[in-house]
């Protein structure tokens, strides 16, 4: 974990709310799909806390990073603001990443929403190592997806709630028909609204393979320190701190 001021490279709006923030990364640390950060967002007490975010992108070669965040509230109001050439103060990289797929398993990875960020952050690291998977992406409608290069490379299957863009229904819907294909060898990455990452828990228990989630945790000190961000484990003492002990989990560690 460190401490640093990064600058700001872009900062552009991808989709309806949504936004892409590329900044420097000028430390010998590397990140990790799955890891996140916490930014500084202004230098006054408004807001006071930062505010977390997964990382969407690493590039050790141009020394850069990226997250993908919605603006929701007043900090991320305020992170739209941001242009090239302004400073943030980050820390990271932060948490536990995925793990690294079973050799001859395709992974399949699911995205719903903002948890699209870290989920391509996966996708391009496993095309990196021509590793072959799936990706699926869900919104409610068609303005909430990405328009980004490096989403549309991973050639994903898109899923809106109203049907405006590719199959009409949730990400839980579609992978009810495409389960058959899944085997047991298999894992499935999943980051979206909590329905979504249970649902993607009972389809591996149905078709025997592993599933990690990235769950989404209002945080606070993002360092374990707090205990703001705790989810429920099926292991004593009954809970986990997405911050430290996660983001990242076996879903069969955590109570649904």
């Amino acid at each position: 974990m460190l401490q640093f001021d990064v600058t700001v490279l872009q900062n552009i709006k991808i989709a309806d709310s949504f936004y892409y923030l590329e900044m420097t990364w000028n430390q010998d640390t590397p990140v990790l799909p799955g890891h996140f950060l916490t930014l500084r967002i202004t230098d006054d007490t408004t807001p006071l806390l930062r505010r977390p975010f997964a990382f969407s992108g690493f590039n050790p070669e141009l020394s850069t990073c990226s997250i993908i965040y919605q603006k929701r509230g007043r900090g991320t109001e305020l992170l739209t603001a941001k242009l090239k050439g302004d400073t943030i103060n980050l820390i990271g990289p932060l948490g536990n990443p995925f793990s690294n797929p079973s050799n001859g398993s395709k992974p399949v990875l699911v995205a719903g929403g903002i948890g699209v960020g870290p989920m391509l952050f996966l996708a391009s690291e496993f095309k990196r190592r021509q590793l072959p998977f799936s990706f699926i992406f869900g919104c409610r409608t068609k303005s909430f997806i990405p328009d980004l290069d490096a989403f549309r490379m991973i050639d994903p299957v898109i899923c809106t709630d109203d049907g405006s863009a590719g199959f009409k229904g949730t990400t839980a819907d579609y992978l009810k028909t495409t389960e058959k294909s899944i085997q047991n060898s298999d894992t499935v990455y999943c980051c979206g609204p909590h329905p979504m990452l249970k649902a993607c828990h009972e389809l591996a228990l149905r078709t025997g393979s592993s599933c990690e989630v990235s769950v989404e945790q209002i945080m606070a000190c993002g360092v374990g320190a707090c205990m703001g961000c705790v989810v429920k484990t099926v292991a004593e003492p009954g809970y986990a701190r997405a911050c430290k002990e996660g983001p990242v989990f076996n879903s069969n560690d955590l109570l649904w």
